[in-house]
């Protein structure tokens, strides 16, 4: 009697998993860490996150087809392994690999941005490289994408719509401007989802946070967070590479030496007639990457940002009350 229990279970199973995946297409997103479903038999449908109410109304469908199962049996095949796994980036870079046309499309990215630093064109492209690198999470990295362009001008010159456009529409929800820098846990956990988090409105960080949290965690290859409802402490891989942008020069405020952030000052708005050819971006970054190019910053470009943010640094009233009165002599 027992067995036939047993076997009249797993028939149910059965029957409930060829209804599910004659209905529905499940994924789970690596990256976000969720169960992502769409309607089979679309081909315009995208996949999109699992939420509370969806699932919901996929158990009533399997109850209302007269499968006698729980909510809980329809949980577990949804949260389990039988979904395959997919990773969004993994996916969409693979599907840019080997296709670069040769020409130098991270170069003119970079010169959309109209500056006097010298080096701007030489800089943003390790960056984009190191950003690239981030996403493929290679085993054995000791540091992160540890620098930031921080780009300065008053309002209207285009920094956010830049920022925004650095990716692909396959990765735009890997983009955010409003994360809370102050609240440690939402940033820890935004560092493991999102791939580009854009520090908005830069001056707006104390100088506190600058020189703790903030000079630490963009170095980190990987973080330690608590996920939401979760029971312990997980190492997550860390995606996010940092940008940020500000109305304001003096801004810079860690006396040890600004290494951290490019200050790069615009001489107009960002030229944004143009979208990115986002497919030949990253086609060439793989091919940069793939023949060794340096996706960091050594030391003598540390030191060289380091004299270029001179201009952006926070001037301390004893500095300034001290500039007043003294000057240097011949």
């Amino acid at each position: 009697m027992k067995d036939t229990t047993n076997k009249d279970t797993m028939n149910t199973v059965d029957r409930m998993i060829g209804f599910l995946t004659m209905r529905y297409a499940f994924r789970y997103n690596t990256v976000m860490n969720c169960t992502e479903f769409r309607h089979t038999g679309s081909t315009e449908a995208h996949f999109e996150p699992l939420d509370p109410r969806t699932r919901r109304r996929i158990i009533l469908e399997v109850q209302r087809e007269g499968i006698e199962v729980s909510q809980n049996d329809v949980n577990n095949y949804i949260e389990s392994d039988y979904v395959r796994a997919f990773d969004p980036v993994g996916d969409y870079l693979a599907s840019c690999e080997g296709s670069w046309d040769g020409h130098d499309h991270i170069g003119d990215l970079a010169d959309t941005v109209p500056t006097d630093a010298p080096l701007w064109r030489e800089w943003f492209t390790t960056w984009l490289l190191a950003m690239v690198a981030q996403w493929q999470n290679t085993p054995g990295r000791v540091y992160g994408n540890s620098v930031a362009p921080l780009l300065i001008s008053p309002q209207g010159y285009n920094k956010s719509t830049f920022c925004r456009r650095l990716l692909p529409d396959a990765l735009k929800w890997g983009y955010t401007d409003s994360l809370a820098i102050s609240d440690r846990r939402q940033v820890m956990l935004a560092m493991s989802q999102q791939l580009l988090i854009n520090l908005d409105e830069f001056n707006q960080i104390s100088p506190r946070v600058q020189q703790g949290f903030l000079k630490n965690i963009i170095q980190l290859p990987s973080v330690k967070v608590k996920r939401p409802f979760g029971t312990h402490i997980e190492e997550l891989p860390r995606k996010a590479s940092f940008i940020a942008t500000s109305n304001m020069t003096d801004i810079l405020a860690d006396p040890s030496g600004n290494r951290r952030f490019i200050g790069i000052e615009l001489t107009g708005p960002i030229d944004v007639s143009v979208r990115p050819n986002h497919q030949q971006l990253f086609a060439q970054a793989l091919v940069a990457l793939g023949n060794g190019e340096k996706c960091y910053f050594d030391a003598e470009q540390v030191k060289l940002i380091m004299q270029s943010n001179c201009q952006f640094e926070v001037v301390q009233p004893i500095d300034q009350y001290f500039r007043l009165y003294f000057e240097p002599a011949d």
